[in-house]
């Protein structure tokens, strides 16, 4: 029996765990059973128990790589050494949110996905440790874009950076789970918003000699 390649294992699990996505979306976690999966995968059912030993292993594995393919595609923009105005990057992390809900495979809705995800995350110890995790290292990157703003000169130097960086994390997650739910959280009228709130926010050319006002000249009287 001839061997099956790495490349075409892995292929076969991603067919699994997106057979599981589908079965999240239409019918839920608690409904979702092993032979929903099995079937919707076209798999057999020793194939799919070699890669998985069950259910929750499989919603494990879709949430945690669900998550850290979201937070792939965030990092570059939170590692920026010179961060964009806060509505600005807003708008390029929640589009890239947005751009990935919809990358749809078989009409697949990834922020809806990933709700079901944090549900099934609170009564899994272990998961729930892992996402906490991946949370906490998002919140760690905005706290340093903040603390980049600030160096920037475009923030108020006395506001705290973790705390900035909660809120920030909250907009995002808010966002996503708004995105889901009610299916029209929209990316641009979140940073119009943002604008609005925050219209002092942008950069501030460095101050030298030329920003002091000018010495009037005094003349003597002939």
């Amino acid at each position: 029996m001839p061997r099956i390649t790495d490349e075409r294992r892995k292929a076969r699990r991603e067919q699994v765990l997106e057979a599981a996505r589908a079965c999240l979306q239409e019918h839920g976690l608690e409904a979702v059973s092993m032979e929903m999966i099995i079937a919707r995968s076209g798999l057999s059912t020793g194939a799919v128990y070699g890669y998985f030993k069950g259910k929750d292993d499989i919603i494990n594995a879709v949430v945690t790589e669900g998550t850290a393919a979201m937070g792939r595609q965030l990092v570059p923009i939170l590692k920026d050494p010179e961060p964009r105005p806060l509505p600005e990057l807003m708008e390029q992390l929640l589009r890239t949110i947005a751009d990935f809900g919809q990358d749809k495979h078989d009409g697949i809705d990834r922020l809806l996905v990933a709700l079901h995800g944090w549900s099934h995350s609170q009564s899994d110890p272990g998961l729930q440790a892992t996402t906490r995790a991946a949370y906490r290292s998002q919140r760690e990157l905005l706290t340093d874009v903040v603390r980049r703003w600030q160096a920037a000169g475009t923030l108020d130097p006395g506001a705290d950076p973790e705390g900035v960086a909660q809120l920030l994390q909250s907009i995002i997650l808010g966002f996503a789970a708004q995105r889901a739910l009610a299916g029209d959280a929209d990316v641009k009228a979140h940073a119009s918003a943002l604008q609005a709130l925050t219209p002092d926010q942008r950069p501030r050319r460095p101050r030298d000699d030329r920003d002091e006002p000018a010495t009037p000249i005094q003349h003597q009287p002939a």
